[in-house]
């Protein structure tokens, strides 16, 4: 990465809404970052189709809350109660904004929630997702939007897991690669505007190690903050990076993924494993 190509800025955070309690703790962490970085906070709503898709069959059913009953699916009530479920995540988008001073703006769009969410992420410099969402099925766990983003998406994606704030110290995996460099330098920025520590994890053989030392001491003394350096066992273990992570605290991890260590199935099982929020950094 070049000396110009260090002053990078995040001008736009998506944060794909649903109501569950999950998206409305990644919409407060989405504000928070928004007026740490100075950026645009964009809520979206996705009008699931599947959902809509399943009053068009003629054995769909749904139980009323008003008596102990089935009845048949309306596609024009479920509708209506998209509509309600839309007005009421902008509202909250909204006041998030007004309590962080960010500004702000809100899309619907209607269709697959991963497709639609992958196609807006597209756009934005950092997608903000819950780790878990509501499914059909009622189940929780890592969603099917987030696998998705993990497996498809580009660019810088944020998981966040359910009632976690966005809290010290930030950790940054350092592999010298252009992606490394560039979640190093967010993080060392975030650490110096909210003033929280940051953790540098260093990996590689012990001649790689002293390389990767003074690299990392050259942006971080660059952007003017501070950071401690912790040396990574040698090899590493991807396997076993969230029991490091959980030493230092639980804080976001920011990892840069790029293939063949961090891509893929390794890569979706990392985000299953570690529990602190994880921010992906990867080549738009």
């Amino acid at each position: 990465m070049n000396q110009n190509s260090l002053s990078f800025s995040l001008h736009r955070i998506l944060v794909p809404l649903d109501a569950s309690e999950n998206s409305l703790t990644a919409l407060d962490t989405a504000a928070e970052l928004a007026a740490v970085l100075n950026a645009e906070l964009e809520g979206l709503f996705v009008e699931d189709i599947n959902v809509l898709q399943l009053c068009e069959f003629p054995f769909a059913r749904e139980m009323s809350f008003v008596a102990p009953r089935f009845r048949p699916v309306d596609r024009a009530e479920t509708e209506r109660q998209l509509r309600i479920q839309a007005k009421r995540v902008q509202k909250l988008l909204s006041e998030a904004a007004e309590r962080f001073h960010v500004p702000w703006k809100f899309r619907v769009t209607r269709g697959g929630v991963p497709a639609e969410v992958l196609a807006a992420a597209e756009e934005a410099d950092l997608t903000i997702l819950g780790r878990s969402g509501r499914s059909l099925s009622g189940r929780r766990g890592v969603g099917t939007t987030v696998r998705t983003v993990v497996s498809q998406g580009r660019g810088m994606t944020l998981i966040i897991q359910q009632g976690m704030r966005f809290q010290p110290p930030v950790q940054v995996v350092f592999t010298g690669s252009g992606n490394a460099e560039k979640a190093l330098i967010l993080a060392v920025d975030l650490g110096r505007k909210k003033d929280i520590p940051v953790v540098v994890l260093v990996p590689g053989d012990p001649e790689d190690q002293e390389r990767l030392q003074k690299r990392a001491k050259e942006l971080i003394a660059g952007r003017g903050g501070r950071a401690s350096l912790h040396i990574l066992p040698s090899p590493l273990d991807w396997s076993r990076i969230d029991q490091v992570v959980r030493l230092h605290g639980p804080g976001p991890l920011f990892l840069p993924c790029e293939e063949p260590q961090l891509h893929g199935e390794e890569l979706q099982a990392l985000v299953d494993a570690v529990q602190n929020p994880v921010l992906l950094v990867r080549s738009a």
